[in-house]
C-alpha cells in the first residue's frame, strides 16, 4: 500500500454506527434515576438526539446520554436516540420504558347486602398500579381460599354462592405491586346476609302499606 492509499484510509470519514443497541422492555421504579445511553462511533464529531413517542425531547448535542433525575409515571414510553455526522445520521432500535408506581386505593368503606342463599359479587376497591397489582381476599382477617362455594375470578371478583348467616363480615383485599414491593390494604367492605324470614317480612309489610 503506498504513502497516498495510507492516508486516504486514515482520514476517510466513517458514517456513524451503534456499537450496542437499546435493550427493548425494561422497567424501572416511580422516583428513581434513569440514564439511557446511545453508544456509537464514527467519524467525529458525533451528535446525538433523543426523542420519545417519535417526538424530539432534545436537540442534536453532543451529549450521548439522556438522563432522568427522577422518574415519574408520565415519563413511561418510547425511547429511540439519533445520531449523525457530516457522513449521515442513523436512528437507534426503540428502548420501551416502563414506570413501576401503585397510588393509594380510591374508593371509601362499602356496605352491601344479599338476600340469603343469593350469590354476593364482590368487586375489589380499585387502585391503579403498574404492572398490575397481585390481590388476595380476606375476611375479618383471615385469607379467603377458594373452595366450591367461593371464588374469585380474573378480574379479581369474590364470588360467594349460597350465602349464609355466616359468610357476613368484613371483607378486603390486599394489594402487592411485585415490582417495586408497595403492599397495600383497601377500604372494607361490609357484608350482611338478610334472611328469608325476613326478606318475607318485609315485602309483607310493604304490600300491606301500598294497600292503604
Amino acid at each position: 500500500m503506498g504513502f497516498h492509499s495510507v492516508i486516504d484510509v486514515l482520514f476517510t470519514d466513517i458514517a456513524p454506527y451503534f456499537k450496542t443497541e437499546a435493550g427493548g422492555a425494561q422497567t424501572h421504579l416511580e422516583g428513581n434515576r434513569l440514564v439511557l445511553t446511545c453508544l456509537a462511533e464514527g467519524s467525529w464529531p458525533l451528535e446525538f438526539k433523543w426523542m420519545r413517542n417519535s417526538t424530539d425531547i432534545t436537540k442534536y448535542t453532543p451529549e450521548y446520554r439522556h438522563t432522568i433525575t427522577s422518574l415519574k409515571r408520565e415519563d413511561a414510553g418510547v425511547y429511540q436516540c439519533a445520531v449523525r455526522n457530516r457522513m449521515g445520521a442513523l436512528i437507534q432500535t426503540r428502548a420501551d420504558v416502563r414506570v413501576a408506581y401503585m397510588d393509594n386505593f380510591a374508593e371509601l368503606e362499602q356496605r352491601k347486602t344479599v338476600s340469603q342463599a343469593r350469590a354476593a359479587v364482590l368487586n375489589p376497591p380499585a387502585v391503579t398500579s403498574y404492572p398490575r397489582p397481585q390481590v388476595t381476599w380476606f375476611r375479618d382477617g383471615f385469607k379467603i381460599i377458594p373452595n366450591h362455594r367461593v371464588a374469585i375470578t380474573l378480574d379479581n371478583q369474590l364470588v360467594v354462592l349460597g350465602t349464609a348467616a355466616a359468610d357476613a363480615g368484613r371483607y378486603y383485599v390486599q394489594a402487592v405491586n411485585e415490582r417495586n414491593g408497595e403492599n397495600k390494604t383497601s377500604p372494607s367492605i361490609y357484608l350482611s346476609v338478610a334472611s328469608k324470614f325476613l326478606q318475607h317480612l318485609k315485602f309483607a309489610l310493604w304490600d300491606k302499606i301500598l294497600t292503604f
